[in-house]
């Protein structure tokens, strides 16, 4: 009779160990996992990037007064070529812009303010925009020599981050 009971322990035991193998390994597995996929810092880091670099490059273009130059004095199609290639060599490569500037204008009435498309240049379509994982948008307000406002609004993504 005893021996039979010291059988049973053992076997019960040989279950026990099983059942601990078991949840460890599957929290090895868990864990591996884990810390194979990346976490998604990257995306945080990228858009924070692309907002200090859409602020750095329109402060850059209005410093340099070439909002003021372009908009201003060169027509519709010299204005947006000459536009899209300043902004084109000002931004690293692979990074998709679209850069829409707006005039403010008085309204009717006197007392409200206005937005009147002014131009717009981009190196990509909307469609990139749209499929991108991380899309800045950075505004600024410009004011110009002659007394002109101008509201200009930057969209950059990077290539390679979800359809681009």
């Amino acid at each position: 009779m005893f021996h039979t009971l010291l059988k049973a322990r053992k076997g019960q035991l040989r279950i026990f160990e099983a059942v601990i193998a078991t949840i460890i390994i599957f929290t090895v597995f868990s864990t591996s996992i884990f810390l194979i996929y990346p976490s998604r810092v990257w995306v945080l880091q990228e858009k924070a990037d692309l907002d200090r670099l859409g602020y750095n490059l329109l402060h850059r273009l209005a410093e340099s007064g070439t909002i003021e130059n372009t908009v201003e004095r060169y027509g519709p199609g010299f204005c947006e070529v000459h536009l899209k290639t300043v902004v084109y060599r000002s931004l690293p490569p692979l990074t998709y812009f679209n850069l829409t500037v707006f005039r403010c204008v008085k309204e009717a009435d006197g007392v409200r303010v206005g937005l009147r498309y002014d131009t717009s240049v981009s190196n990509a379509s909307p469609e990139v925009f749209a499929k991108s994982t991380e899309v800045s948008s950075t505004t600024m307000i410009y004011s110009s020599k002659q007394g002109n406002i101008y509201y200009l609004v930057l969209v950059l993504a990077r290539e390679g981050e979800g359809g681009g």
